[in-house]
């Protein structure tokens, strides 16, 4: 399993993740440790200045969603 799909994140990494799955994507407006953290995780990348999910962050959202509390344990 892809390392990104199960590492723990903080609070702050979690609510980064929403935020870009809800569609805010300019880097200005998320924190950039938050940021950086779900890029080497491969669930973010940086394309023409807008932040989005990959593909293994769609999966990692959707599984987040279908768990209670969000753990996606």
């Amino acid at each position: 399993m892809e390392r990104g799909l199960i590492a723990p994140l903080s609070p702050n990494e979690a609510t980064a993740l929403r935020r870009v799955a809800n569609g805010i994507s300019t880097p200005g407006n998320l924190r950039s440790s938050s940021v950086e953290r779900l890029k080497q995780l491969a669930l973010v990348e940086e394309s023409d200045g807008r932040i989005q999910l990959t593909a293994l962050g769609q999966r990692r959202c959707l599984a987040e969603a279908a768990t209670p509390h969000g753990s996606a344990a």
